[in-house]
């Protein structure tokens, strides 16, 4: 599994991607302006992940790089295929890129309150549950806000599981 920055040619697929039944829940699809602004703007990375021979196994989306107290934000993160055993390890990846080539002091993300898988896999990695934002996400294929819970992990915790 590798990251590679996206570029304007990868927008179809990681809106593809979003636009997925199983994601129909748990992923904003955000248009063509959003994913472009992302791509230009310079306090966010926008990446591919590759898994094999397939260029567009999923994407992430860092944002906050120039968040002054060091704290980045993982956001927009999907992979194609889901319950492969991959998830772990794509989440793995994205957490240490971020301490290791952003220079993180924490990362934090949101998930929905129901979505469990997510929950799952980041406090298996470390990441504490640091709140719940009450109604603060949108979910289109049940037009309502939603809850979203928040994690976050500093780089001391992520140093000392690291060994």
């Amino acid at each position: 599994m590798n990251l590679r920055p996206a570029t304007a040619a990868d927008i179809p697929a990681i809106r593809a991607i979003a636009q997925l039944p199983q994601h129909a829940l748990l992923i904003t699809d955000e248009d063509e302006t959003a994913l472009v602004g992302y791509l230009v703007n310079p306090h966010a990375r926008l990446f591919m992940v590759e898994i094999g021979l397939d260029q567009a196994a999923g994407f992430a989306l860092f944002c906050a790089l120039n968040n002054r107290a060091g704290s980045i934000e993982l956001r927009r993160l999907a992979l194609r295929e889901t319950d492969t055993g991959r998830g772990r390890a794509f989440v793995q990846m994205l957490t240490d890129t971020a301490f290791e080539h952003f220079g993180a002091a924490r990362v934090w993300l949101d998930t929905g309150i129901d979505n469990l898988r997510a929950q799952k896999i980041y406090e298996s990695l470390g990441y504490l549950r640091e709140g719940c934002l009450r109604q603060s996400g949108y979910i289109a294929a049940l037009q309502k806000p939603v809850d979203e819970l928040i994690y976050g992990l500093l780089r001391s915790e992520w140093a000392a599981r690291r060994g």
